[in-house]
């Protein structure tokens, strides 16, 4: 297991409920779910390797929040991340139904921001997947198993190594593209017939791929998955990142887990 500093952060009373819900299911990130004051908050997080903020960029105050946030660990040089729980609505003004362009460009420039898909487990073969299902039977809704998986994504190649290890040197070279990400899912099957009319993925610049797969055939699950991607990605100059996870839960049905801009 590698160490490291991971810390967890709400920007808001809305996120916070959802962080309440999902710190039990995420190893190796440290969350602080407490009102922070700007002082508190710069001590905190002054150790860290990269902070993990979840927010709702559509209410004003949690986007303020955020900009602030990012402000202080831009200035630590301190790695943030920003999971967005809607869609990004944009107003012409700042108000609690949409989130100004204005202020969206200052965080964008500033940090990564991941975009959970709305649609993300609501159809398709995603939801029947043991993986989604050992979720579901434990009272989860779509959007806390949508936040759970894509923050694990990112937080468990590093603190598991399990399987392969991962240096979390690449995760910052990847994220040195900051701005808006988008996040999907896919099971083995629908993955291979993602198409590039449709998948928007297929043409993004940098891609991180996170496999949730179980120990059985481990290595061959994940070497038949990356190699597929490899293929499909075969005329694409996009960064890529590979990395495996260990979840029992996933059975023999592997979960691919694509963060991408």
């Amino acid at each position: 297991m590698c160490l490291a500093n991971f810390y967890g952060f709400a920007a808001g009373r809305e996120s916070k409920s959802f962080c309440n819900n999902i710190t039990e299911e995420i190893d190796g990130v440290d969350w602080r779910l407490d009102d922070l004051g700007g002082n508190e908050f710069t001590h905190k997080i002054k150790s860290a390797d990269l902070v993990i903020i979840v927010a709702n960029l559509n209410s004003h105050f949690e986007a303020k929040q955020v900009e602030f946030m990012v402000m202080v660990a831009e200035k630590l040089a301190v790695p943030i991340l920003v999971y967005s729980l809607y869609p990004i609505k944009f107003a012409l003004q700042a108000s609690e139904q949409g989130i100004s362009l204005e202020l969206l460009d200052s965080i964008n420039k500033a940090t990564v921001v991941m975009q959970l898909d709305g649609d993300l487990l609501a159809s398709g073969m995603i939801a029947t997947t043991p993986f989604i299902q050992y979720y579901l039977a434990k009272g989860l809704e779509l959007l806390s198993i949508n936040l759970i998986l894509t923050i694990k994504a990112i937080v468990e190649p590093v603190t598991q190594q399990e399987l392969i290890g991962v240096d979390f040197t690449d995760y910052c070279l990847a994220f040195a593209n900051k701005g808006f990400y988008q996040t999907k899912l896919y099971t083995q099957e629908t993955l291979f017939k993602a198409e590039v009319n449709s998948d928007s993925w297929l043409k993004a610049k940098v891609i991180i791929v996170t496999i949730f797969l179980s120990t059985d055939h481990a290595l061959d699950v994940f070497s038949a998955t990356s190699t597929s991607i490899c293929n499909m990605l075969e005329e694409s100059n996009a960064l890529l990142l590979f990395a495996p996870v260990i979840a029992e839960h996933a059975q023999d049905e592997a979960v691919i887990a694509l963060l991408y801009k």
